[in-house]
């Protein structure tokens, strides 16, 4: 009896499919929903910096140090986004069915920016014409988090062209040679160029930094890489090196700050660094299979829902953060032991928010799977 295995949509489902018996099963992958529900998780985790005084207060002591540590770690939820994408959407073809998929992704994306535009008004207080709201909603403002949605777009629309790429790369070599150029483009100077600004010897390391944006291709193309040419290495040895990247960039940020506020010596999400750490994470968890039905259920709903927790985490974390840096925001040392109760509360609430707008509304081409 042969087999025919293939993944379909972009919620990591794999189709077993036989000559002699037809379809017979529908699998979701395990390891792509454990990487998209740490990337959400990693969204609002990033999220709390952004929204207490981490920015705004010296880098010194260990507890400082290990809020810079996490920044790095939660750094990375994007690339994984990214690199999840370019694993699972290899096969799209410029076709008008696949066009019409953006459709119900900018409804979701709607639909929160009317919510955060509520939110905004009834608990933030902010007072707005009809035409400066409608105005936001056109150019990604109302939901604050939503420039990922507009970064999203293009990539969207470029994937089935950005396939042709892909398939006409005829070997691995080839590949990584593409790979090569792409970080070299984009990683190298958002790392390098940033340090030679803080360091003058540096200064010989500096690069062309005129391609740096175009950081969601280089990850699509690494996703799609793992995707055609199975990259296997010893979890220990991912995890050592994970670790060891995510402690330079921390020592390099201490460094550089020297008991000052925040400096980011080593750039943005695509700084070599960041893309080092995300493809070592990606590795990692990619091709773990969890047989435990009740885990598999919840990672699967995580990751099903994960476009609507992202958008909704801004409502939430503003919900949570205002409460908390009136009532109970001390310092930024003392805040950081209610790290994890802010993240869980943000999550729940953006999590039955999403639940409920999934049951009441299905769009089909969000949604490729089914939730608990």
């Amino acid at each position: 009896m042969s087999y025919t295995i293939w993944f379909a949509g972009s919620n990591a489902l794999i189709y077993v499919y036989s000559k002699e018996m037809g379809l017979i099963h529908m699998k979701r992958k395990t390891g792509l929903d454990i990487i998209r529900t740490f990337a959400i998780l990693f969204v609002i985790g990033v999220h709390f910096f952004y929204h207490t005084e981490f920015y705004r207060v010296p880098v010194t002591g260990i507890n400082m140090i290990i809020q810079v540590a996490l920044k790095w770690l939660f750094t990375i939820c994007v690339p994984l986004f990214i690199m999840i994408t370019g694993y699972l959407q290899t096969e799209k073809k410029p076709e008008i069915k696949y066009f019409k998929k953006l459709i119900p992704i900018l409804g979701v994306y709607v639909f929160y920016s009317v919510l955060s535009i509520i939110m905004r008004i009834t608990y933030l207080n902010e007072e707005k014409s009809l035409l400066s709201w409608i105005k936001a909603i056109l150019v990604f403002d109302a939901d604050k988090y939503a420039w990922y949605i507009n970064m999203y777009i293009g990539l969207f629309l470029l994937t089935p062209f950005l396939n042709m790429i892909h398939k006409g790369l005829n070997s691995a070599k080839e590949y990584r040679i593409f790979l090569f150029v792409l970080v070299f483009l984009t990683g190298f100077p958002a790392f390098f160029n940033s340090l030679a600004l803080r360091t003058p010897r540096f200064k010989a390391l500096v690069f062309s930094d005129w391609w740096t944006m175009i950081y969601p291709i280089t990850y699509y193309f690494i996703g799609a890489y793992i995707k055609k040419y199975p990259v296997k290495i010893s979890k220990k040895i991912a995890v050592l090196f994970l670790g060891l990247v995510i402690a330079l960039e921390t020592w390099l940020t201490v460094f550089y700050s020297r008991n000052s506020t925040f400096v980011n010596v080593i750039g943005d999400y695509g700084s070599i660094l960041i893309v080092l750490e995300a493809v070592l994470f990606f590795l990692i968890f990619y091709d773990v299979e969890i047989e435990n039905e009740p885990i598999s259920k919840i990672l699967s709903t995580v990751s099903v829902l994960s476009l609507d927790l992202y958008l909704c985490s801004y409502i939430s974390d503003k919900l949570v953060y205002v409460y908390l840096m009136k009532n109970i925001f001390k310092s930024q040392q003392q805040i950081m032991f209610y790290f994890i109760f802010a993240v869980a509360a943000s999550f729940s609430i953006a999590f039955v928010i999403a639940f409920i707008r999934y049951k009441a509304v299905r769009l089909k081409s969000v949604q490729n799977g089914k939730i608990l």
